[in-house]
């Protein structure tokens, strides 16, 4: 909508358009499980087909659909989604577990949706119809000691990488769209540490990749090859104190080293710290908690592409400093079990719905 007084608003027609989707995914699988002596085995196959349709629509200047603007896309497609595992638990303190897994990443809604919009005067987002889903292939071996430290090492391959790429469309216009990136390929190390003595625990998780993205869009500076080399730290303390240990302070924080986003933007370092404290009360019917998220506002985004002769830089943050306060009170038995949690597909859908939005969106 076009604001032309704070009173007065008009459809902007140019700009607007509607967008159906529609996709259906049929899938049957089977697993099996196998105890031997001092090892489990797993294997299991899923197959899925998948079809979609999206119509695309312009306006009219009274808000109503412009059927004879109608663009429309289908796709049909079917796959198989193996996966095989063996853990060796011969010995409960030194466990080792080698895992094989492909697994199926499909673009957020908005990311196929062909409408265009401003940014800025030099930039604006577009939908890319022919975006295709991504595929990941990865092996992982898993070493788990004395039932605490935790440390695995994995290679994925993806094929069809989304990535978000800003072109050029004019002379001094660019538009910022998702593509398939040719192919990524993942060296992980990811190393786990929980400690405890008496009232005091720390965990502690430290990840670190190599990365390779390899693309070509047309020769020339159109090329992708980059490699890059990235880690995450993180950090959580907490306390228990008081006559009655009913006290608990907690501090956790993160750092995240410079590092390749979407195949193709150099993004900076970021880091954060929250805290907070909790009390229980009216004998432990009831807790008061204060928690301050983001302490020194250091969650902030910025990242640079080199991309078909054409330098961009973005950056951003949101409101990531945030004091919250919360008074909970348990009404009832004790006794009565919390509500199990489940993850479903839906969630998986609820991502996709929320990916896209622009540069920084994901």
């Amino acid at each position: 909508m076009q604001q032309l007084s704070p009173e007065v608003k008009t459809l902007d027609v140019p700009r607007s358009n509607q967008f159906d989707y529609s996709e259906n995914v049929n899938a049957i699988y089977i697993n099996y499980n196998r105890p031997l002596k001092g090892k489990m085995i797993q294997l299991g196959l899923r197959m899925e087909n998948t079809v979609s349709e999206g119509k695309s629509y312009g306006l009219l200047a009274n808000g109503s659909v412009n059927t004879s603007s109608k663009q429309t896309f289908k796709r049909n497609y079917t796959n198989l989604f193996p996966s095989a595992a063996i853990t060796f638990n011969k010995n409960p303190m030194m466990q080792w577990g080698l895992s094989y897994s492909r697994r199926i990443d499909r673009p957020a809604y908005q990311d196929l949706n062909p409408f265009e919009f401003k940014l800025d005067e030099y930039t604006f987002q577009r939908g890319n119809t022919l975006l295709r889903p991504q595929y990941t292939n990865i092996i992982s071996l898993t070493n788990t000691y004395k039932y605490k430290l935790t440390t695995s090492l994995s290679y994925s391959h993806v094929n069809d990488v989304f990535a978000q790429l800003v072109d050029t469309a004019e002379k001094s216009k660019s538009f910022i769209t998702r593509k398939n990136l040719a192919k990524r390929d993942v060296v992980a190390l990811n190393i786990s540490y929980p400690f405890m003595y008496k009232t005091y625990m720390m965990f502690t998780n430290f990840s670190g990749n190599y990365s390779s993205y390899k693309a070509d869009f047309g020769g020339g500076s159109r090329i992708i090859n980059i490699d890059n080399v990235s880690f995450n730290i993180y950090q959580q303390h907490s306390l228990r104190f008081g006559k009655k240990k009913d006290w608990n302070a907690e501090v956790s924080g993160w750092y995240n080293s410079p590092a390749l986003w979407e195949g193709a933007f150099q993004s900076k370092s970021m880091w954060s710290v929250d805290a907070g404290m909790q009390k229980n009360i009216f004998k432990g019917k009831g807790t008061l908690k204060v928690a301050v998220s983001d302490i020194f506002f250091s969650m902030k985004w910025r990242g640079e592409l080199n991309f078909a002769g054409q330098t961009t830089v973005a950056s951003g943050n949101f409101e990531s400093r945030q004091l919250k306060t919360s008074l909970v009170w348990r009404f009832g038995s004790n006794s009565v079990k919390a509500a199990r949690q489940r993850k479903d597909a839906a969630e998986e859908e609820k991502k996709r719905t929320q990916g896209g939005g622009g540069l920084g969106g994901n």
